[in-house]
Parts: C-alpha cells; sequence; structure tokens
C-alpha cells in the first residue's frame, strides 16, 4: 500500500471512530429522569400530575399518574427542560372542602423540578397538608424543598383558616377568620418576594417570580429588578423567557400604548388575522376560555355589543387552554362570529397571553380607532361594557 493510501485509510478511521465516540455521547446523554420516594401516611393511593408535552393538549401538557403502595411510589420518565411539576392525590385529608366546593391549595400537592438527568427522593409524611418534600444529589430541588418546608406549613395555616370561615355564620368571627388567614398569607408573599429576589442564579426563584407574576403577587417595579438581575446561566430556560415577555408587557400593555401587535394564522380557519386591520374602530380584545365560568357567562353580552355596535366595533377573542375543535362547535353552537385566535404557549410570536401580560380570566382590553390601549379590565366585565357604551353611544 503506498503512501497516499495509508494516509486516505488513516483519515477514514479517524472520521469514523470520531463518529462512533460523538454518537456514544450522544447516547449516554440522559434524557430522563427519576423521581422515587416513601411518604408516611400516603398508603395505597394514586399521584396524579401533569407532565410537559407540547404534542398532548392545547396547553402543552399530559394528564399521568403513578401507582403508589404502602406509600412508595417511583417514577421514571423523559423530559426537555426544566419544569416545576405538582403531584396530588385525592385523599380526604388534603381536600380543603368548603360548602360550596372546596380551596385548590398548594400545600396539598408534592412539588418537584424535573429534569433531564435528575435523580430526585422524596421523604415526608401527609397530615392535613403534603409534608414531604424533594431532594437530590444536587442544589436544584434541595432548595426546592428547604423552601417550601418554610411555607407549606404557613400555606397550610393560611387555607385552614379560610375553611373555618367557610363554614361559620357568625359574620363577625368570619372576619377574625379572614383577617387571620390574610395575615399569614402576607407572610407566605413576604418570604416569597425575599426568596426570588436575593436569589439571581435559583431556579427556584426563577419559578416562583415566573408565578408570581402571573398571579399579580410582586410589585412591578420589583419584579422588573429582579428580573434584570437575574444571572446568565438561567436565560435558556422556559419560566426566563415567560418572565421577559410579561416585564416587556408591563409597559407595552399600559394606557396609551399602541396595543402590542397580534398577527397570526393561529385562527379557528387557519387564514392570516392582523389586529391591525381593526384601525378605526374600537376593539375589545377578550381573554377567555371555555373552561373559565365568568367568561363564558360573559360571552351573551359580548355577543350582544357586537351585533350593536358592529359598525364602530370589533371584538377580538383570544382563547386559552382549549383545543381548537372544541372552539368551533363552541362559538358555532352559540353564533359567537367574531374573530378568534389561539394562545400558543410556547411561541415566540403567539403567546398573547404572556405579550399582554394577562394574569387572570377573563381579562379584557378595549383598544380606541388608533390602536392605541384605552383601558385593561381583569375579572368581570360590567365596567368594561360600561366604559364601551360611553365611547360609542
Amino acid at each position: 500500500m503506498n503512501k497516499a493510501v495509508e494516509n486516505i485509510a488513516l483519515i477514514v478511521l479517524l472520521v469514523f471512530f470520531t463518529s462512533c465516540q460523538n454518537k456514544a455521547k450522544e447516547v449516554i446523554t440522559p434524557k430522563t429522569f427519576t423521581i422515587e420516594g416513601n411518604i408516611e401516611g400516603l398508603a395505597n393511593n394514586t399521584l396524579y400530575y401533569r407532565m410537559p408535552n407540547k404534542n398532548y393538549d392545547a396547553l402543552g401538557y399530559r394528564n399521568d399518574s403513578i401507582v403508589v403502595t404502602e406509600g412508595a411510589f417511583k417514577l421514571t420518565d423523559s423530559i426537555e427542560g426544566y419544569h416545576f411539576v405538582t403531584f396530588y392525590t385525592r385523599m380526604k385529608e388534603l381536600i380543603k372542602g368548603t360548602p360550596r366546593g372546596y380551596y385548590p391549595a398548594k400545600s396539598g400537592y408534592l412539588s418537584a423540578i424535573l429534569y433531564p438527568g435528575a435523580n430526585i427522593k422524596v421523604s415526608g409524611k401527609v397530615s392535613d397538608f403534603m409534608d414531604a418534600y424533594p431532594e437530590n444529589s444536587d442544589s436544584v430541588n434541595n432548595e426546592l424543598g428547604d423552601f417550601h418546608k418554610k411555607i407549606y406549613p404557613l400555606m397550610n395555616e393560611s387555607v385552614n383558616y379560610m375553611v373555618k370561615s367557610s363554614f361559620e355564620e357568625n359574620e363577625d368571627i368570619q372576619k377574625v377568620l379572614n383577617k387571620k388567614a390574610d395575615s399569614v398569607g402576607n407572610i407566605v408573599n413576604e418570604l416569597k418576594n425575599k426568596f426570588v429576589t436575593n436569589n439571581p442564579s435559583s431556579i427556584t426563584a426563577l419559578y416562583y417570580l415566573s408565578d408570581m407574576m402571573m398571579r399579580s403577587q410582586i410589585d412591578n417595579e420589583i419584579a422588573i429588578e429582579t428580573f434584570n438581575n437575574l444571572d446568565s446561566t438561567l436565560t435558556d430556560i422556559a419560566y426566563y423567557k415567560d418572565i421577559s415577555y410579561r416585564v416587556s408587557a408591563i409597559n407595552s400593555t399600559k394606557e396609551g400604548a399602541t396595543a402590542p401587535a397580534i398577527k397570526t394564522t393561529s385562527t379557528l380557519d387557519g387564514n392570516t388575522f392582523d389586529l391591525a386591520s381593526y384601525r378605526g374602530k374600537y376593539v375589545m380584545i377578550d381573554f377567555w376560555g371555555i373552561w373559565c365560568g365568568p367568561c363564558v357567562s360573559e360571552m351573551p353580552t359580548v355577543k350582544a355589543f357586537y351585533e350593536k355596535y358592529n359598525d364602530r366595533l370589533e371584538i377580538l377573542g383570544v382563547n386559552s387552554g382549549d383545543k381548537k375543535q372544541r372552539i368551533i362547535d363552541f362559538v358555532n353552537k352559540n353564533g359567537y362570529n367574531w374573530q378568534q385566535v389561539m394562545d400558543v404557549r410556547d411561541s415566540e410570536v403567539d403567546n398573547f397571553v404572556l405579550r399582554y401580560n394577562v394574569n387572570a380570566f377573563p381579562t379584557k382590553f378595549i383598544i380606541d380607532p388608533e390602536g392605541k390601549i384605552v383601558k385593561k379590565f381583569v375579572g368581570s366585565g360590567e365596567e368594561a361594557f360600561t366604559l364601551l357604551e360611553e365611547l360609542l353611544k
């Protein structure tokens, strides 16, 4: 074999072995996590959870469960990125029942941060709340577990006061119980605020900052300052991107600001819709979902306004949380013929809930004919309809 041929053969072998090594590296890269534990008092039950997966329901989750045997459980599954996931059981001890329903208390859930390669252990007990916490070989779930050990007992105390109040007939005693619930709840919020501002490189703090902004539990200016101080190592995590959209929206959705662009094919018919096409008319943007009782109860009033003022008013529905066919069936059945677009949680351009900093449903924005925001209304739309009457009469 001459020298040239030997060199070619050597190069081929090097390429082959390099390729094999790269494939080997790909194979050993962890794509799965494991969470297991033994919780005293959990007995023989089922833990239910929602696993992030954009290929499942409209919110990007799949519902699943784990069988618990004598308090012990184990789950191994694949996941991408970092996700705060809650596991819950239907044990009566953890249900905060009231005469009209129940309180969905977070202190009744087992929570963990799942990510590729995580090996999470859980220990604790069930009392009247989920007094059980995660830990693992790195700091991620240790930090989450330590923080929840501080706030879960307080959250449980607060909701217990609310439950007692719901059964109390004496109004004075009700007020005392509600005041106690608020007082303890304020302590929890103070602990959360302190935690997110003092831990700029923490994934737990990142999640809680996102959650608190969504629930309006943190002042906007403090949220912006906290976000600006976050460590650069967190920028690729989904919660960071969520917060960045909300921070941007705090200014872009103020009264007098031009409404953020909505140009999308995320429509019921797949055709492109552009909010700018409504210039020259007033617009009411209605963030809603079929799952939202108050949203649905107001829609006949929305319809009445749409039909009465159609020459000067456009309605844009922004649905969050429902599959396309369900929305189509619902609007067709009820004759709700105004334009609908769908919020897409993981989209760079169609995540309208984040881009408009929507914290609750229903939320309505009134836009003037020049495309500027007149007012934002959260909750009941009575005030929104009153303003529309004044603007359109």
